[in-house]
This record gives structure tokens, C-alpha cells and sequence, in this order.
């Protein structure tokens, strides 16, 4: 009887190391999907725009006036909301850790009593170490316009939404150095569209790129990598 009891608890004991075995690996890939590489740079968009110096036009011989210098470039930086298109970069030029960040193509489509938005955000790694992201855990959209106003809230990326998409088998790789990949994302929301999208760069929040949805009003164009 002790011997059946005995032969129970070692067979019971390999059953669960092997769970463990099998489940720990999945788990701790699972953490780092969810954390990713934790970035603590802000980011920033400096429009690169000429501003076209202005012309004399004083009489032959009459000395020539000093011109005051074209305005500094205009720049966004956080808590400011960034632009669909624009190049946000986070980290300083040669530093090991330099991302660009762009929102594309965003679109919006009714989907029963909801709709359905589907959007693109390329990064490009500009660094010299390997950035780890899942932009479908990081990336939400944070306001939404309807027939009553703007509604704030978080709207997340969800599995059904990204299948009705027809966005299946998305490359989740971490991203090399000098290498830029464009990951298709979407969710669904209210009756209505949305306004503002936001990516944690630290997985909390704490650290975000938000972007309006409409085109830079103010500059267009990029600046050098």
C-alpha cells in the first residue's frame, strides 16, 4: 500500500515538472511580448520645412539692410500630439538605441453597430542594438469623435478586429538594427472615429507617442535620419 502511495507521489512530481517544463518557456516568452524593450527617450518631430528668406528691394547704392534670421525649425515634442506621417524620432543620433516611428494609412469602415479602424505604423531601427516590440500590445487608440463630441477612453488592438482585417500571421520578430518593418494594426470602436492613437514606449504609458489623426497642418517633409 505504501509502495502504490509512494509510486503515486513520484509519478504525480514528474507530471507537474514536466508541466512546468513545457509552461515556463511559454510564460516567459509571454512577458516579453508584453514588455518588449522599455524606452525611456522622448520622442520628438522637428519639421524640416525652408523658410524663405526675404528679399531686398532697396534702391543700387543704397546700403543693404540686416536681415533678421529665418524662424527656428517647429518642432512637436510630448505632451503635444504628433501627426499622421510625420518621422518621430527617439534617441539622439548614435546612440544605441534610435527608433523612427510613423502612423500611415489610417481607415475606418462600419462594422455592424461599430467600426472597424485599421491602421500601419512603421519603426525603423536606427540604432545599433535589436528593439523588441509588439505594437498590438502597445499601440491603442485613446480618443474617438462622435455624433456627441470627442470621447476619451483606450481601445485596444483586438484578435477579432485584426482577423476581420485580414491581418493574420504579422511579423513579430525582434528588429534589427538599420532594418524597418510595418506592422498593420487594428481595433474596433463606437460609432464614430478615431482622433487620437497612442504607443507606450515604456509598456505602462508612462513613456507614450500620441498622435492626432490628420495630416501635419503646420510643415511637411523629413529631416535626415
Amino acid at each position: 500500500m505504501n509502495e502504490e502511495r509512494t509510486l503515486q507521489v513520484i509519478q504525480r512530481g514528474m507530471l507537474l515538472r514536466s508541466i512546468y517544463v513545457l509552461v515556463a518557456p511559454v510564460m516567459l516568452v509571454f512577458a516579453a511580448l508584453a514588455c518588449g524593450t522599455l524606452v525611456t527617450e522622448t520622442a520628438s518631430y522637428t519639421c524640416p520645412t525652408a523658410i524663405p528668406q526675404p528679399t531686398s528691394t532697396v534702391l543700387a547704392g543704397t546700403p543693404e539692410p540686416t536681415l533678421a534670421p529665418p524662424p527656428t525649425p517647429y518642432t512637436i515634442t510630448p505632451p503635444q500630439d504628433f501627426y499622421v506621417g510625420d518621422a518621430v524620432f527617439v534617441g539622439q543620433p548614435g546612440a544605441p538605441l534610435r527608433l523612427r516611428f510613423r502612423l500611415q494609412n489610417v481607415q475606418t469602415q462600419p462594422a455592424q453597430s461599430q467600426n472597424l479602424v485599421t491602421w500601419r505604423l512603421e519603426i525603423r531601427n536606427l540604432g545599433s542594438t535589436t528593439y523588441e516590440t509588439v505594437p498590438a500590445a502597445l499601440m491603442v487608440i485613446t480618443r474617438i469623435t462622435t455624433a456627441n463630441g470627442a470621447v476619451n477612453g483606450t481601445w485596444n488592438t483586438s484578435e477579432s478586429a485584426m482577423n476581420a482585417a485580414g491581418f493574420t500571421n504579422e511579423n513579430y520578430d525582434p528588429l534589427p538594427p538599420d532594418a524597418t518593418r510595418v506592422y498593420r494594426l487594428a481595433a474596433y470602436i463606437p460609432a464614430g472615429n478615431a482622433s487620437q492613437f497612442a504607443y507606450l514606449l515604456d509598456g505602462d504609458g508612462g513613456n507614450r507617442i500620441t498622435w492626432a489623426n490628420q495630416s501635419n497642418p503646420y510643415c511637411s517633409g523629413d529631416v535626415a535620419d
